[in-house]
């Protein structure tokens, strides 16, 4: 990164990709400016985590063409959408655009990375293989094809997607090092640029996500497609065994790798794990298969995958309560993720007596919500709004199955502390509160992770005598 003396780092954000960004190449001795339409008030808690990197100048509030005139690499934020005006500008002028991931790729080698990506599990089972691996790297292990060999793998690094750059990491990651990176659709965009893909590559599933970004639901199939697009035949791609999209012949066209097919029924029956519901099934038998290909024995990964307790901020019990269980699962920002958790925590109460307290609402991506509703109506006892016009479809679709449906429908907040104190009021021992948004939280938070911490906060201040 020598040769670029000057870097721009477009879009600072508030979910550390480019505090990592400005940071890394700061550290390499670059120039560095960054640029944001947030102002230095919104950004507040990101320029604190610079504070200590003083040559590092900003042009916050707004973008300037001169900024664009002035870098010679320009670190686009990978959730800018398509057509943004200032980096037309800076196609028209030659300059290099990249994202944080591309410039990872160009220190960290394809066949080092297992990459994870899909609408829905991709955290749980990004961190299901790096608990596997990491519990087994440096030991002997089984050849996939028969006798022993010492495995030339000797540690493993979970990154990606996280909340933190994949920069950050660099420095980690020696010749003998393994990373396992979640992938969101947007840092695929950089693989698609860079005409890689990594060695080892699970879809967990592909459902109606991001529609406010990508034009048609096949442009977003056609991103997550990304992860094997450039495999050869001696990678792999992992994908869910019937899947409604992944699994059929107009996706399948073109890939390359080899592919392993896993299912939920790979899994013994008298397997028992801490996750709950079907669909974490479903990345335990991916994060399965794919250790099984570095000759992990199925016992002994079965023990370690058993015993894990779940990813912060997806269907996380934070609180016990007089009886009642509190559940954070911020990370759900669709309806699909929705229903998964509303469909396991009412269809799995623990006691007939019990029953399922909602928090929904937020923001829309141009998701439909016939569904979700549907669910919601045959699950929840009663539902606590966020403002957004997420909640205005469904509270909407709700009144207008029937009287007693509507009834539900406990009111909209703002507030989270205001709404649980609301919510404390009616719960009863045996009740389940759960916090899955479905929805986006750009309207009252800087992002999911803010409000899954903002409702911890909440809970903590509102059931503290418990």
């Amino acid at each position: 990164m020598n040769s670029f003396k000057k870097v721009l780092v477009f879009g600072l954000g508030l979910n550390e990709g480019g505090v990592g960004s400005a940071r890394f190449f700061a550290r390499q001795g670059a120039k560095v400016r960054v640029t944001d339409l947030k102002t230095k008030e919104v950004l507040k808690p990101s320029l604190h985590e610079l504070r200590n990197f003083p040559q590092i100048e900003y042009t916050l509030g707004k973008h300037k063409n001169k900024d664009i005139d002035w870098a010679d690499l320009i670190i686009k934020n990978p959730a800018i959408k398509p057509g943004n005006p200032y980096l037309e500008y800076a196609t028209k002028l030659g300059k290099q655009i990249d994202t944080d991931m591309g410039i990872f790729l160009q220190y960290v080698r394809p066949d080092q990375i297992i990459g994870v990506t899909g609408t829905k599990g991709k955290s749980t089972t990004a961190s299901l293989i790096y608990e596997v691996l990491s519990k087994s790297l440096g030991v002997n292990l089984s050849h996939p094809r028969g006798g022993q060999r010492t495995h030339p793998w000797k540690n493993v690094i979970l990154a990606g997607n996280i909340g933190k750059s994949v920069l950050e990491t660099i420095s980690f990651v020696k010749n003998n090092t393994l990373v396992v990176l979640e992938l969101s659709s947007f840092q695929l965009e950089a693989y698609d640029t860079h005409k890689v893909s990594p060695k080892w590559a699970v879809i967990t599933n592909i459902t109606p996500d991001h529609l406010n970004y990508y034009q048609t639901m096949a442009e977003y199939i056609k991103s997550k497609k990304i992860i094997g697009k450039y495999q050869s035949k001696t990678d792999y791609l992992f994908l869910r065994k019937n899947d409604p999209i992944t699994t059929i012949p107009d996706f399948l066209k073109e890939l390359k790798g080899k592919i392993i097919y896993y299912s939920k029924n790979d899994l013994p029956e008298n397997f028992r794990p801490q996750l709950l519901g079907s669909h974490n099934l479903e990345n335990i038998a991916a994060a399965l298969s794919l250790t099984k290909t570095f000759g992990i024995d199925k016992k002994s990964a079965l023990k370690i995958l058993s015993k894990f307790k779940g990813v912060p901020f997806r269907m996380e019990l934070i609180k016990k309560w007089n009886g009642v269980k509190i559940y954070n699962d911020t990370a759900a920002t669709s309806p699909e993720a929705g229903i998964q958790a509303v469909e396991t925590l009412g269809g799995n109460l623990t006691s007939p007596l019990g029953c399922l307290i909602l928090i929904c609402g937020g923001m829309n991506k141009k998701m439909d919500y016939t569904k979700y509703t549907r669910v919601v109506a045959k699950f929840a006892k009663k539902v606590f709004f966020l403002e957004g016009d997420s909640t205005d479809e469904i509270n909407k679709q709700l009144s207008a199955f029937s009287r007693q449906t509507s009834d539900k429908i406990a009111g909209t907040y703002d507030n989270l502390e205001k709404l649980l104190a609301d919510v404390k009021k009616i719960i009863k021992p045996k009740d389940i509160v759960l916090f899955s948004p479905a929805a986006t939280s750009f309207n009252l938070f800087q992002n999911e992770f803010d409000r899954g911490r903002k409702f911890n906060q909440a809970v903590k201040k509102v059931f503290k005598d418990a």
